[in-house]
């Protein structure tokens, strides 16, 4: 985006001195370590969910590669649903039929946004263990207790999650642009990671779509934000690459 030193300076409290990222970088790789870079993460998403380069389909929890380590950060995620269009806004620009749940009774079919801890394969077994017995798992047995649900989303919907660590609400989430009050999360603490929860049949209200048919892209790069962040300060992901 041709702002890496002074995001990394963002990152670092000030200007770094010594070497640059980029020469830490080249002595990383000469180590054998790679790059940390942008994307989701296998290991830590759910077996049933589908990865395709920064696209998630299928079921279940999604987690990307790259934590959040800066003090405020901004990142996107775009729906996708064959067959449907982008909704219209109605004659003041608001858009319709997108609701969220804070009636207490959840939408099983709700996709949820937000973060999550890191996970490993134990912890899906353990899920899966639960699920077989016939119990249903909390949300923080689940993952998604750092995550909101939002019903009925639309084909060209744009979810943003804003994260502040030194301020509070911690955790923002907006739909195309407007900030979800009742989706906001005051605190949270220890180390988390952007990520999506798709059930089963996630798709809009009464005709439900079967597993593959809504994909969920999640954005980093800032050029490619369709939606303004809630406020200056919150930058784009950040990849704290060579810091050791």
């Amino acid at each position: 985006m041709g702002a890496c030193c002074s995001c990394f300076d963002a990152i670092t409290g000030g200007k770094h001195s010594g070497e640059s990222s980029q020469e830490m970088t080249t002595r990383n790789s000469a180590r054998g370590v790679p790059p940390a870079s942008h994307g989701l993460s296998r290991a830590m998403s759910a077996p049933t969910i589908s990865i395709q380069g920064f696209k998630v389909s299928g079921s279940g929890l999604a987690l990307t590669r790259i934590p959040v380590e800066q003090d405020a950060a901004y990142w996107e995620i775009h729906v996708s649903i064959p067959g449907q269009t982008a909704p219209s806004g109605d004659e003041d620009g608001d858009l319709q039929d997108v609701d969220v749940n804070d009636d207490g009774e959840e939408d099983p079919y709700a996709v949820k946004f937000g973060v999550a801890t890191r996970k490993d394969r134990e912890f899906y077994r353990s899920l899966e263990t639960v699920e077989e017995e016939g119990d249903q798992a909390s949300s923080r047995d689940d993952g998604t207790f750092l995550m909101r649900p939002i019903s009925n989303l639309r084909h060209g919907d744009v979810i943003g999650v804003a994260v502040m660590q030194s301020d509070l609400p911690m955790i923002q989430i907006l739909l195309n642009g407007e900030p979800l009050l009742e989706c906001f999360i005051n605190r949270f603490r220890g180390t988390v990671y952007p990520a999506v929860y798709m059930p089963a049949g996630a798709g809009g209200e009464g005709e439900r779509v079967d597993d593959e048919g809504m994909s969920l892209n999640f954005v980093f790069d800032e050029d490619e934000f369709k939606e303004m962040s809630p406020h200056a300060r919150f930058g784009p992901l950040l990849v704290a690459q060579g810091i050791i």
